[in-house]
């Protein structure tokens, strides 16, 4: 068994960005992490047609509202929500996925003290939760 690495925001943010690359992969799509902590995308899917998606990907460890300061809406921009639930080292367990274009984060943010975040219940209202077709139509 590995040893248990102590909890941190960076490791969350790797593995959650690292997740979502895989299951791009899995449905085929062609993607590229960007690489460097102070990045304003996180992945990049280059299309058939050569139009470019782009992924901010935040991720909580707990159940727990994320942080989204960060965040300007622009087209072809989306906001990849990855949960674990408080099951961040069980890698039997999945974590939720919620995809929201950009442009709708607005309308499930809420202001706490001087940040901007996105609670879980305004995630789950809509119809965001493994949403891909946002991305692609599938």
């Amino acid at each position: 068994m590995a040893k248990k690495i102590r909890a941190n925001a960076f490791n969350t943010g790797v593995a959650a960005e690292y997740f979502i690359l895989s299951q791009l992969y899995r449905m085929g799509i062609e993607a590229y992490i960007s690489q460097g902590n102070k990045k304003a995308i996180d992945i990049r899917i280059i299309q058939e047609d050569g139009r470019a998606i782009f992924l901010d990907v935040k991720a909580v460890r707990g159940y727990s509202s994320l942080v989204v300061n960060n965040v300007i809406p622009k087209e072809n921009h989306y906001i990849v929500f990855v949960i674990y639930n408080d099951n961040f080292e069980a890698i039997e367990f999945f974590p939720e996925i919620y995809i929201v274009p950009s442009k709708e984060l607005k309308k499930i943010t809420n202001n706490y003290k001087k940040e901007k975040r996105v609670l879980k219940g305004n995630l789950q209202k809509n119809s965001y939760k493994n949403n891909w077709n946002f991305l692609f139509g599938l």
